[in-house]
């Protein structure tokens, strides 16, 4: 009787371990996916940016392997450009998407610095061979002067992209209105949950399906 006790607890022991196990890997599996990415060392498609970038699933959202998320949070345009050659250029990938901008209205930057910082950057990347895309920068809820900064930012992005042949995405016309981020698709003033995520990688699987990537 204890004997056959014993086996019943290590059974589930190990049911539970096993959970865990599992329960973790799901949990995290973003990050175990992105270790894989490393490890493999090939990056076709690399996604650029601040947190917003940061905090999406990118390998599972575009369903690929070769997406590595080199964002950096809570960064501005200026530490993009400072980092741009280890984060990007050195990892030599087919295409860069990229979206930035909020931090730097948020702690007072100039429309002025920011479109040079921007331009830097996306000059950079052709030079090299890299094929940029441009998120225009997303509004933050219910914040009239950042929702103006935005459109001046976006208004300066779109002109400078047609001008220059370069893809750019809105994802402001499907995750905004006109007070700003929908509540729907925020976690908090500025922060996309995983419905807007879903809706943004459609739009970047689209622009890597015309662009056979």
């Amino acid at each position: 009787m204890v004997k056959k006790w014993k086996l019943t607890l290590s059974v589930l022991i190990n049911i539970l371990l096993l959970a865990a196990i599992f329960g973790l890997g799901f949990v995290y599996r973003d990050k175990l996916y992105q270790r894989y990415v490393q490890v493999q060392g090939e990056y076709t498609i690399i996604m650029y940016g601040n947190s917003i970038t940061a905090q999406g699933k990118w390998v599972e959202l575009l369903g690929r392997t070769d997406v590595l998320n080199a964002a950096l949070p809570g960064q501005a345009t200026y530490h993009f450009l400072e980092s741009l050659e280890r984060q990007v250029i050195s990892k030599k990938p087919k295409i860069c998407f990229i979206m930035g901008g909020i931090n730097d209205i948020t702690i007072g930057v100039s429309q002025k610095n920011i479109q040079r910082h921007y331009t830097a950057i996306l000059e950079r990347l052709l030079a090299e061979g890299i094929v940029p895309v441009v998120s225009l920068t997303l509004y933050e809820q219910d914040n009239a002067y950042s929702r103006a900064q935005v459109d001046l930012l976006n208004g300066f992005l779109v002109q400078y992209c047609e001008k220059h042949s370069i893809r750019y995405l809105n994802p402001n016309q499907y995750l905004s209105d006109s007070r700003g981020l929908l509540a729907r698709y925020a976690v908090d003033q500025t922060h996309l949950n995983e419905a807007a995520y879903k809706l943004w990688g459609a739009e970047i699987n689209r622009v890597l399906q015309e662009l056979a990537i």
